[in-house]
């Protein structure tokens, strides 16, 4: 009877209605944090990247010091004040949405991009020619000066020039609102399938989750924070962390490299393998199936060691096509293996994809509809809207319309494809193949593209083609969250406007700010220089060699295509069967390259765990981990602070 609560603890502890006025308030806090915050981590700081994954780790220490530090303290001082497992819930959800926004994921790449080929073009290049003269005016800046200053910084006293500005961001807002639009639709149509049918495990939402997963009006904290195991995982995590960030500042402490390289001769070539150390990955890998976490590290080796026989035998496809994890013909059978992939699930799904487009025509709730997070209409309504904007602005932007279309295929099923790895495989980060402009470019030829429309898809490197942020993971996740929303769930729509609309502005403002106080160039190396000049570059080497379609690049989407099916087919007609498909299709990316070395550990952790220990050790493991991720992101999120402080820059611990 002593551990029961009082009738009047009860009475005054507030109960959990879902989204509350506060709950969004408190996120629209968070949301303006994270778009001001994050570029001043990004660009000033310098530091590890706040937003460089599909689970930023300042997102996991905000939401961290709100579930653990803030609301125990406004529940001491007043039991009203505490906020429920509910509108902890929608707090996530906004932050989460919100860094997908400010740095790689869209502000980041897209002002280098409407703004770089007027910088970086010279004589020598011709950019002035072949790509600036051809873009419509209200698609980029071309103002001189105005480039000119922002990315060497203005004068003292001089004001910034806000004016030429306008026009292209207005314009691009148009397009990111139907890119966006395109993406919940095409998100929400395949939430119930990979939630309710498939019951992928989200492994990057398991920690959140947990944190607040006994959150309840009579206790204050979740109880994964009293647990030792978590503690043990955490410290370990924390301490790994914060020797690599210290030795920066103390150059006689001994070096631990967390990213180093191997070379494995055979015979005239040599593989340089990459051994990254990202306990994060581990973690994360521990959470998913052992076949799946098997093929993933098992099918990055095999395309490395691919590439390499490939050139023993002299077969060669010619140069290694941009963003590309390997040769051209590892990275087109990737993609082929990414559209089996989407299509089969569009297969799989075939059943509640026509329960909802059935009940979006009649304009009536389905037998589970009323449990949806917005109306069948809506989402039927949003891809509708969605790719109608986006193909009409790229008709006006000088793609005629077939490429158009080809492109936009191509992104989504990367999109798609990429989402997938991320909410059932925990591959934290990833990148396309093959970027959806280079497949335009395969399949209709640079000829038929034309050079209007070469220009016009350099342009979109700005959001699809260094594809490592992108909304519908986030949107995939944000769903996930909020279907777990006890009470009224209603507002999705309006609190994802809110989040986007305001982070867009703020972190336009900053980033503009930043660059015109210190010069863009000082900012990020690859996000002002690398980024823009490689995508006009892009347009540039396909302008001064227009080529048909290539027969043998698309044999080899075919190829990666064959392979994906019999690796299907396998999978699931045999439940035996050792290797995943969804392995073949993202194992051959550069991230995945990357870590492969983590996503080992992790499979040989969980293996050995199983085999030794079952399944109660398991159990364990999953807090033990869970710590691990807490622990590193908490390490590098409080380093980012001290070095903001400091004044210290360049003190990179993680790359991912």
């Amino acid at each position: 009877m002593a551990d029961r609560p009082s009738l009047q603890a009860t009475a005054d502890a507030p109960r959990d209605t879902g989204v509350s006025i506060r709950s969004v308030a408190a996120g629209v806090v968070g949301v303006a944090i994270v778009a001001v915050g994050f570029p001043y981590v990004e660009y000033v700081v310098q530091g590890t990247r706040p937003a460089n994954t599909a689970i930023p780790f300042g997102v996991i220490f905000l939401f961290a010091v709100v579930v653990a530090a803030l609301n125990p303290l406004l529940t001491f001082i007043r039991k009203r004040w505490q906020l429920q497992r509910s509108e902890l819930l929608v707090i996530f959800v906004m932050l989460l949405i919100a860094s997908a926004i400010p740095t790689w994921g869209l502000i980041g790449q897209l002002i280098p991009i409407i703004s770089g080929a007027q910088y970086y073009a010279s004589p020598e290049n011709r950019w002035q020619l072949q790509v600036i003269d051809r873009l419509p005016d209200w698609m980029v800046v071309k103002h001189q000066d105005s480039v000119n200053t922002f990315y060497e910084g203005l004068s003292p006293g001089e004001a910034i020039p806000w004016a030429p500005w306008i026009t292209p961001l207005l314009a691009w807002s148009v397009f990111v609102f139907g890119l966006y639009a395109a993406t919940l639709g095409v998100t929400l149509l395949f939430h119930r399938q990979w939630a309710e049918h498939e019951k992928l495990v989200y492994p990057l939402m398991q920690l959140p989750l947990e944190m607040v997963r006994e959150v309840t009006p009579e206790r204050r904290i979740g109880s994964i924070f009293s647990s030792p195991l978590m503690w043990i995982g955490f410290g370990a995590a924390f301490l790994l962390s914060s020797y690599v960030a210290f030795a920066h500042y103390w150059p006689p402490l001994p070096a631990l490299k967390l990213r180093t390289f191997m070379n494995v001769p055979i015979q005239n070539e040599t593989i340089a393998l990459r051994l990254w150390t990202n306990p994060s990955v581990t973690a994360f890998t521990y959470f998913i199936h052992t076949d799946l976490a098997f093929s993933l590290w098992f099918f990055s080796l095999v395309g490395q060691f691919q590439d390499t026989i490939m050139r023993m035998y002299g077969v060669s496809l010619g140069a290694k096509e941009i963003y590309g994890a390997g040769s051209p013909a590892v990275s087109n059978q990737a993609m082929g293996a990414m559209i089996v992939l989407v299509v089969y699930g569009i297969y799989t799904a075939r059943q509640p994809l026509s329960e909802l487009l059935r009940s979006a025509w009649e304009g009536r709730s389905g037998p589970r509809d009323q449990h949806d997070i917005i109306s069948p209409r809506l989402i039927v309504g949003s891809l509708i809207i969605g790719f109608g904007i986006m193909i009409v602005w790229l008709y006006l932007a000088g793609l005629n319309l077939l490429t158009a279309v080809v492109f936009l295929f191509a992104a989504f099923v990367t999109f798609t494809a990429l989402t997938r790895a991320t909410i059932q495989g925990g591959v934290p980060v990833s990148r396309a193949a093959l970027v959806p402009q280079s497949f335009a470019a395969t399949v209709l030829g640079s000829r038929y593209v034309g050079a209007t429309g070469l220009a016009s898809l350099a342009t979109s490197f700005s959001w699809g083609a260094d594809i490592r942020v992108f909304m519908m993971p986030f949107l995939a996740h944000a769903a996930k969250i909020w279907s777990e929303i006890e009470g009224l769930r209603r507002g999705f729509v309006w609190i994802l406007a809110i989040c986007i609309g305001l982070c867009a502005v703020l972190s336009t403002l900053v980033t503009l700010y930043f660059g015109y106080s210190d010069g863009a160039v000082w900012m990020s190396s690859w996000l002002f220089s690398g980024c823009p000049q490689a995508a006009y570059r892009f347009a540039v080497n396909h302008m001064e060699d227009l080529q048909g379609p290539s027969w043998s690049k698309m044999a080899y989407l075919g190829v990666g295509g064959v392979v994906m099916w019999l690796l299907t087919a396998l999978h699931y007609y045999w439940p035996r069967w050792p290797l995943h498909p969804l392995g073949f299709a993202v194992g051959s990316t550069t991230p995945v390259n990357d870590l492969w070395l983590s996503i080992f550990y992790g499979w040989l952790a969980k293996w050995l765990t199983l085999r030794l220990g079952g399944y109660r050790a398991y159990r364990a493991g999953i807090l033990l981990f869970m710590g691990v991720v807490l622990g590193q992101f908490t390490a590098v999120s409080v380093w980012a602070i001290v070095d903001g402080i400091a004044g210290v820059t360049s003190n990179m611990i993680y790359i991912y």
